[in-house]
Parts: C-alpha cells; structure tokens; sequence
C-alpha cells in the first residue's frame, strides 16, 4: 500500500432504533432492531429560530444541525469533494449526542470490525468540468468507513451500514467489494 492524502473529515458512526420484519419458518414478525451507519461529517450549522411563546414576547429557540456523507473522494491536484445530493443531516443536540459518536483513526490492523479505506475507484461521479478537463483527469481515491466483512480472493468486502436485532443477528447494507490491488491505504476505526 502507498501513502495517500488523509482525509480531513471526520468518520461518525451514527444508530437509531428500528423495526424489522424476520421470516421465522412459514410467520413473518416485527422485532427491535438498531440501524447503525458510518458517515463523513461535512458540516455542522446552528440554526436560530424564533416561535410564539403564548405570550407577548417571541420565544428563541437553537437547534444544531450536523451533515454528513458516505464517502468522499479527491482527484489528484484538487480538494476533497462528496456527492452534495447524498448528505444527509440530523438536528437536535441531544439526538446528536444520544445518536452519533465520532470515531478516531488508529494505524492499520489485521481484524477490527472498522475501517476506512482509501481506493482507486474510477466509478467516482465527480464535479462539474470541461470536456478538456475530463480528457486529463485520472482515476480519483474514494474514501469510504464502513464495517469490515472479510477479505478473500483478492478482495476487501465492507458494508456503510448493518442492521442488529435485538436477539444479536446482523445485516449488512451498502456493501461494497473492493480490489485489494486498487486498496492505497487503510486504517482502524474507533
């Protein structure tokens, strides 16, 4: 693996309590179940607003908001970029705290269930440029955080999401399957 530019966003894993339909033999049933994702975050806002108190004054009222994406890319010579059309945000400051937990970035490992890595992908949609441009550009790295489901034949399997019932069982959503020989570099997540 070489060395490649760190990204400068930072990885959140986030969860929120869901519903699941299981098939147990011939019955399906609705269970408990926590969907967890890992995203970038990209942004962060405080919006201030203002609502009628039931009084003669106006009552203020702030809210934070944070946003985040799957992945992030760069091509070589340009700044980070994401896919604006895939942010996705959460408001609250106590669903932020109570809901997301930002992870830290260790040196790479052999077996951890987090990761990010950072690939030549050429299927990367990218920003607006001009036809010249595109004749000149190369391959960009993608960046993506996810769940690590194994490696075999050459290749890395990740998931951006899992579902975990309450029972212990996981699903794993957004699962993508990568050349280990495409692979730059990648690190621990926790």
């Amino acid at each position: 693996m070489t060395e490649a530019t760190k990204n400068p966003f930072t990885p959140v894993e986030m969860w929120e309590n869901t519903m699941v339909t299981v098939k147990e033999g011939d019955d399906k049933k609705k269970v408990d179940a926590k969907h967890y994702k890992i995203r970038y975050l990209v942004g962060e806002s405080n919006e201030k607003r203002f609502v009628d108190s039931g009084s003669d004054k106006v009552a203020e009222f702030s809210e934070k908001t944070i946003y985040m994406t799957s992945a992030i890319h760069r091509l070589t010579g340009d700044p980070f970029h994401y896919d604006h059309s895939r942010v996705e945000s959460l408001s609250g400051d106590d669903s932020i705290k109570e809901r997301t937990k930002q992870l830290e970035r260790q040196p790479a490992c052999e077996d951890h269930k987090t990761i990010e890595v950072i690939f030549e992908s050429p299927g990367v949609e990218c920003c607006a440029m001009t036809k010249e441009e595109a004749e000149k550009a190369q391959v960009p790295l993608q960046y993506i955080a996810g769940y690590m489901l194994g490696k075999d034949n050459g290749l890395l399997k990740i998931a951006l999401s899992k579902t975990v019932l309450d029972d212990g069982h996981e699903y794993y959503e957004n699962i993508h399957i990568i050349p280990e020989a495409t692979v730059k570099q990648w690190a621990c997540l926790e």
